[in-house]
């Protein structure tokens, strides 16, 4: 004959098998279970109405004492009381990943303390939060101008690097769209789209770029249906890229339509910035357009002895060119038109 663990009463046969899970007797069981249940319903009303405060979570554990339940009926309760907890702690983090992304605050130490307590939750609830804030921190990188930089698959040349690499769906515009499968490679100086068969692969200068955008693109789909022809549309979004000349210009599917965007835009942004500079100082030599873009961003934008930031910006030689200085990033330096004629040909 067993005793019940609660009160030390003997167990029946029957009743034993009955109770065999819990160890207790029946009366016990009606005892203590409506209080467990009572916990239960406090809990999840104050996550409910948003009130589960540490001053509650306090009040609860006291309770909890004060009830004198079985370990393992409060140890449930306990557990029920951390889930909802973490859930809570969930969603806060969420709030202020967006909240500080939307400030333009969500910098790498903010990354890192998000991490931090985001990694004491259980994975179930940590891996979305982890997701999210390097995926927005990633995202505010580029808004910055900071893009990334990758290894290809495709041999560029030795002074070209890859921003990004992916496989996309190419709608190419004709009297008909048709359907390309391959894949899409951004670099500091082209875009390329290479299709898997070969045929249809195409270059875009980030010079020709006139428009980035997010549109709606409408498909025509054939399908038999008894022997007969039935005509079908579908309307899907593609990341829509407009040149003013060449190839490429059309539709692309891409996994992440915001991120592809954003990075597409930002490195035209770049790209042309560069530009518009390189037609106001066009007197200061041949310095190749991707060499400037990385110089302009290296340097801020602003002259690196006064600080100065406008449209008389120059793209100077540390070496002189006339002294064999070549047109490389490390050999080139930004300076306002007045520092630049007071340092002349000097080094």
């Amino acid at each position: 004959m067993a005793n019940c663990t609660a009160c030390n009463t003997q167990i029946g046969f029957f009743e034993n098998i009955m109770q065999r899970s819990t160890g207790r007797c029946k009366n016990c069981n009606t005892k203590f279970l409506p209080i467990q249940k009572h916990f239960y319903q406090i809990i999840d009303e104050s996550y409910q109405k948003g009130i589960l405060s540490i001053h509650v979570e306090s009040n609860i554990y006291q309770d909890l004492r004060v009830a004198q339940l079985p370990e393992d009926l409060m140890q449930q309760v306990v557990a029920r009381l951390r889930q909802q907890r973490d859930i809570i702690i969930q969603s806060e983090l969420q709030s202020s990943i967006e909240y500080h992304f939307k400030q333009g605050t969500l910098s790498l130490d903010i990354e890192k303390h998000i991490s931090a307590q985001a990694s004491a939750l259980p994975q179930a609830l940590s891996d979305p939060v982890l997701r999210r804030v390097r995926y927005l921190r990633n995202i505010t990188e580029i808004q910055r101008g900071n893009v990334p930089r990758i290894q290809t698959s495709i041999h560029l040349d030795s002074d070209e690097y890859a921003h990004f690499e992916m496989r996309v769906t190419y709608y190419k515009p004709n009297q008909k769209i048709k359907t390309i499968e391959g894949r899409l490679i951004g670099t500091n100086k082209k875009c390329y789209f290479i299709s898997d068969s070969g045929s249809d692969s195409a270059t875009i200068d980030w010079n020709n770029v006139s428009e980035v955008g997010d549109r709606p693109l409408q498909l025509e789909r054939k399908t038999k249906i008894n022997q007969q022809t039935v005509i079908r549309y579908q309307t899907i979004r593609v990341l829509h890229i407009s040149v003013s000349k060449g190839s490429g210009g059309g539709g692309y599917s891409v996994s992440d339509m915001y991120y592809t965007k954003l990075l597409i835009d930002i490195i035209v942004r770049m790209w042309k910035r560069q530009l518009v500079i390189y037609a106001e100082t066009k007197n200061q030599g041949s310095v190749p357009e991707h060499v400037k873009t990385v110089v302009f961003q290296r340097d801020g934008g602003s002259c690196i002895q006064c600080g100065y930031k406008g449209p008389y910006i120059e793209y100077d030689h540390r070496m002189p060119r006339s002294k064999g200085g070549p047109n490389t990033v490390e050999n080139i330096q930004l300076l306002c038109r007045m520092c630049n004629l007071k340092k002349s040909n000097r080094l």
